[in-house]
Formats: structure tokens, sequence, C-alpha cells
């Protein structure tokens, strides 16, 4: 497969907010709800209800992974998701490299992690979790 074919799109003028993105993606990458530990974020806009997605683009040149110190990301050859593997020490220079701010450091068993989207291995859950089809791919 190509890499970066399967995309998340967003799109901000249907979002209603609800987080159900979130909530799906924490509960399916970490297997409870944890909105501050997922690789979706709903962010509320300047002008009050209206809101955007945050999600990680799969950048054809990849940022992130090149600014890792410990090669610990890596494309996925099926999905072409850029995704975290072994060997990461918590530093955040990918989620300083990212351009779109998709990476969420949080903090997991005391320690500082990264976390973004990996397109649930090629088939995201955030989209048929959302009521307002806010997302597709």
């Amino acid at each position: 497969m190509k890499p970066g074919v399967i995309k998340l799109r967003t799109n901000p003028d249907v979002c209603q907010g609800c987080r159900s993105c979130e909530a799906v993606c924490s509960l399916v990458h970490q297997g409870f709800v944890a909105p501050s530990s997922t690789g979706i974020k709903v962010v509320e806009r300047e002008k009050l209800g209206t809101f955007e997605l945050v999600v990680c683009q799969q950048c054809f040149d990849m940022p992130c992974v090149y600014a890792c110190p410990t090669g610990a990301m890596a494309r996925n050859a099926y999905s072409g998701a850029v995704e975290l593997g072994e060997g990461c020490i918590g530093c955040g220079a990918c989620a300083a490299a990212c351009p779109y701010d998709a990476i969420i450091m949080s903090e997991v068993s005391g320690e500082m992690m990264p976390h973004k989207c990996n397109l649930c291995g090629g088939l995201p859950e955030c989209v048929s979790a959302c009521p307002r089809q806010a997302l597709s791919w």
C-alpha cells in the first residue's frame, strides 16, 4: 500500500463536540475512557460552540519519525499509519516535530508518553462512533 493512502478526514462544520471519537479511541487502545490519552482531540474554537478535530495527517515526509532519537516510530506497511513502537523513551521529540500538534503527551504509569492516531490498523473506530459523520476516511 502506498504510504499515507488511508487518512482521517474531518468536517468541523458538523462536529458538535460530543467527544465520542475521543472516548472510543481511548477505550479501544487503552481499555478505558481517558480523553487525555487519545489519538484524536476535540478542540473548541474561539467562536464558542464550534469545534476542530485534531488528528494525525499521516504526513508523507514523517517529521515525527525523523525527530525520534530511538527510532521507535515507523510507517505501517498495511495501513500507511505512522505508528509508535517499542523503544519509546517519552522524550516528546515527536510531539514537538508534529506540524499539526496531533501527538499528545500524557502520563501513563507515572511516565509521560506520546499518543497519536494509528488508524486502528486500517479501520479507524472513531469514524463509526461519530453520530454526526464529522469523520470519514
